[in-house]
């Protein structure tokens, strides 16, 4: 891959202590492409869909420190948001990819955000927040372009790869009181970071109208 990495992020990115980063996510390959740029190891939590796959499964667990995900509808035990609080309470590096899922059309370059990022801010309402763009996942080898993952595509080769990171900043309690209100500021903060790499400037969607959307079917 050719990378591009740009934003103040890289400059005043926390060296030690827990750091949350959040992301798009329209590759398989998201999570090694941030360790690319990022400097510090990083603990990506992965939907089981992907952990599981078997050309990933490896990485995952002994390169990656992933924490699995199950992938499936409403649950009442969600176990993965105690390991990311406790992955921070030891000082790591938790990176989420808030949507929740890959990327699957080119009309939709960024997915709602779930509540998952919401109720480990709300545990750890201290914690820095450093919010990136990923550009060039979509429409590479790894990714739902034309088809799934690895089919209908030609494999990378030297495939240009560019990352916006922001700055790291702990939300404010007013924001954190609400997850609606968290997860469109955050949604807000990662279309920003778009024009740090040149990027046209995408429309959010509101939180609470996507969300009766959804509840009305």
């Amino acid at each position: 891959y050719r990378f591009r990495a740009v934003g103040p992020g890289l400059d005043k990115f926390p060296l030690k202590g827990p750091v949350i980063v959040v992301a798009n996510h329209s590759s398989w390959m998201d999570p090694m492409w941030l360790g690319k740029v990022i400097p510090r190891p990083l603990v990506p939590m992965m939907t089981s869909r992907y952990f599981d796959h078997w050309l990933l499964r490896w990485i995952m667990i002994y390169l990656a420190d992933a924490i699995r995900v199950e992938a499936s509808g409403f649950r009442r035990d969600v176990p993965e948001l105690q390991k990311a609080v406790d992955a921070l309470e030891a000082g790591k590096c938790l990176v989420i990819f808030p949507e929740g899922r890959l990327r699957r059309t080119e009309e939709q370059p960024l997915k709602l955000f779930g509540q998952g990022i919401w109720h480990i801010l709300s545990e750890r309402p201290e914690t820095p927040v450093v919010v990136c763009w990923i550009e060039g996942g979509w429409g590479s080898y790894f990714s739902y372009f034309k088809g799934p993952p690895t089919k209908n595509k030609p494999f990378d080769i030297r495939h240009p790869i560019s990352i916006a990171v922001g700055e790291p900043h702990a939300l404010d309690a007013e924001i954190l009181a609400d997850h609606r209100k968290t997860r469109q500021y955050l949604m807000e903060q990662c279309i920003e970071m778009r024009k740090l790499l040149g990027l046209e400037p995408l429309v959010v969607q509101a939180v609470e109208a996507e969300e009766m959307k959804v509840k009305q079917g």
